[in-house]
Formats: structure tokens, C-alpha cells, sequence
């Protein structure tokens, strides 16, 4: 039986001290490094736990990952802060793809669209689209990237409109697709469970992983989102079924607390787990870059195929390893 490849995707992202961009927000006020020191770089007063940490731990179990790096906001507090992030990744021998959190059109003035905000892309004309995601592909590119050929929208808020932008910029694959958010953020709705890779309007739709935690609803394959036992089990269930691809989702400031002034110890021993998981699991699991897939190659598996299940007991027990750590701060 062939390996599942394994993508292993960080949302890169860093965001104002007003984290929800609920109001408007002034340029001048923005404070991009000490925002990118908490939301990237993960620099706490008990020690670094952000993408510097990530690539380390991935390089000592001999990993493959993609960097989905926010690039509009290059637009708005300039191009050396994304410029820092992608050669910091690109020296770890990892890859870099796009994303954009269009809620930066909120920082007044907004010279990019003006007069349009929104916080999902999918709020926006396919024109519109198109034009942010052509400037921040620009801004990726000139941030040293050679080859941009995926996107990920914010909040995985995109519709299937976003795939016919996407085309039209030139991008091959989308990761957008989440089935834990359909009917809020994400708007790519099928008539049957999206599992596996789907080519829609020329883009390859390589949906987020989910499993059913109970019956009728999804949880997606998020290291914070899921304990140990669900994302093994899982992982070891697309290998069962000979599933082309498992994706996992997890965020460039995910290690941290909810406080931001420490390591959460849950999502880190989670992390760690995982990776030593996928290292000691090589027969059954490749981790792999969109660099490394062949579209031509890719199998039409995507709708129809059942979503993987996991029980009640799984469920019990993320939900109480949560419920301690919050216990204990």
C-alpha cells in the first residue's frame, strides 16, 4: 500500500493589538514588530515557541512543511517584516505559499481597495479578488519566493469563485476547504463530503482534513483543535482507506497560551507527538510540499468518499486535557 502524503500547513500570520480588527484601526498606530516578535516569532519571557521553534522541531524529525505566509499586510507596514519571515523558512529548507487575511483593508487609510473592507475574500467580486490576490502574490514574490503556486484563504473564507481568481493569478492548488467551517467562514459547499482532492475551475482543491467527532459534525485536523489519539487515529485511517493526501492545519503562534506570555504544554506535547508520530510512521507517511505533487498525477477522489469517524472516548479525552489546561491557566 502506498504512503499518504502529508502536508504539514502553517498559517503565518501576525495581527494589531485589536486581534479582531473591529473597528477601524489607524496606520500610524500599528506596531508590526512587536506584533511579528508575538504572532510569528513566538518570543515570550519564558522562551521562544514560534516559527523558529516549528522549524526546529521539524528539522530534528527530518519534516517536510509549508509556510502559508499572510502577505497583504506587506502592503500596508511594508515589505522587510515578510521578507524576515520567508527567509527565515526558506533557510530551514521548507516552502512558502500564500495567504491573505483581507481584514487588513480595515487599517485606515486603506489605499488598497478603498472605500472596501471585509473579512472574508469571499465577500468580494471575483475583480476584487483577483486584485488582492494578485498584490499579494507581488508582495510574496518580492519577498524572495520563486514559485507561489498555493493559496490558503483567512479564516479559510473563500467561496468557489475564489478558485476562478486563483486560475486567473496563475496558482495550481487551494487549501481553503475546511468542512469544520462550511456554513460560516468557508462558502465551498458540495452536494457530498469533500475528503480528497477535487479540480475545480482548473485549481486542485486539496480540502483540510476533518473527521467526524459525532454524528454530524466535523473537526478539523488542527494540532490545537485535536488530541493525539484523534489526529493518529485518523492519520492511520486515510492510510487504511489509500488516501491520496491528509492535511493538517496548524498556526505560527499555535504553541503559545492564551495569554501569549508562554508555551501552552497541551498543544506542545501535542506537536511534538505528532512529529515523532509521522517520523516513526515513514512506511505509511510522506510529508510533503506542493512542490513535491504532480497535478497531473493526483487521483479525482475528492467527493463521495466517506469522511473518516473517531468515538465518543476520543472525544472525552481532548475535551479533558482542555478542560485542565484552562483549569490550570
Amino acid at each position: 500500500m502506498r504512503r499518504v502524503r502529508v502536508l504539514i500547513t502553517i498559517d503565518t500570520e501576525f495581527w494589531p493589538e485589536n486581534p479582531d480588527f473591529s473597528g477601524r484601526i489607524r496606520r500610524v498606530d500599528l506596531n508590526p514588530e512587536r506584533e511579528l516578535r508575538r504572532d510569528i516569532y513566538g518570543i515570550t519571557p519564558r522562551g521562544t515557541f514560534g516559527l523558529e521553534y516549528q522549524l526546529d522541531l521539524f528539522r530534528a524529525h527530518r519534516l517536510r512543511a509549508v509556510y502559508f505566509v499572510e502577505a497583504l499586510s506587506a502592503s500596508v507596514v511594508g515589505l522587510e517584516p515578510l521578507q524576515r519571515v520567508v527567509s527565515t523558512i526558506h533557510k530551514a529548507g521548507q516552502e512558502v505559499q500564500l495567504h491573505v487575511h483581507t481584514e487588513w483593508l480595515k487599517v485606515d487609510p486603506n489605499s488598497i481597495l478603498p472605500g472596501r473592507t471585509g473579512q472574508h475574500i469571499r465577500q468580494f467580486a471575483l475583480r476584487e479578488q483577483l486584485a488582492l490576490l494578485s498584490l499579494a502574490r507581488e508582495n510574496l514574490i518580492a519577498a524572495g519566493v520563486r514559485s507561489v503556486t498555493a493559496y490558503r484563504a483567512g479564516n479559510f473564507g473563500a467561496s468557489w469563485e475564489t478558485l476562478r481568481a486563483l486560475a486567473s493569478v496563475g496558482l495550481t492548488f487551494d487549501s481553503s476547504h475546511n468542512a469544520g467551517h462550511l456554513g460560516r467562514a468557508c462558502d465551498m459547499t458540495t452536494e457530498t463530503p469533500l475528503v480528497q482532492p477535487a479540480l475545480r475551475h482548473g485549481v486542485w482543491e486539496l480540502p483540510v482534513s476533518c473527521f467526524e467527532d459525532w454524528p454530524g459534525h466535523y473537526r478539523h485536523a488542527q494540532v490545537s483543535a485535536c488530541s493525539t489519539g484523534e489526529l493518529t487515529h485518523a492519520l492511520l485511517e486515510a492510510w487504511r482507506r489509500g488516501w491520496y493526501c491528509f492535511v493538517i492545519v496548524t498556526h505560527s503562534n499555535e504553541l503559545l497560551n492564551r495569554r501569549k506570555d508562554g508555551p501552552s504544554p497541551l498543544v506542545g506535547r501535542r506537536m511534538r507527538r505528532l512529529c515523532q508520530f509521522l517520523e516513526a510512521h515513514r512506511d505509511k507517511f510522506e510529508t510533503v510540499t506542493f512542490a513535491d505533487l504532480n497535478p497531473e498525477s493526483i487521483p479525482l477522489l475528492g467527493e463521495g468518499a466517506a469522511p473518516i469517524r473517531s468515538n465518543p472516548l476520543r472525544t472525552a479525552w481532548r475535551m479533558g486535557e482542555q478542560l485542565a489546561e484552562r483549569w490550570n491557566g
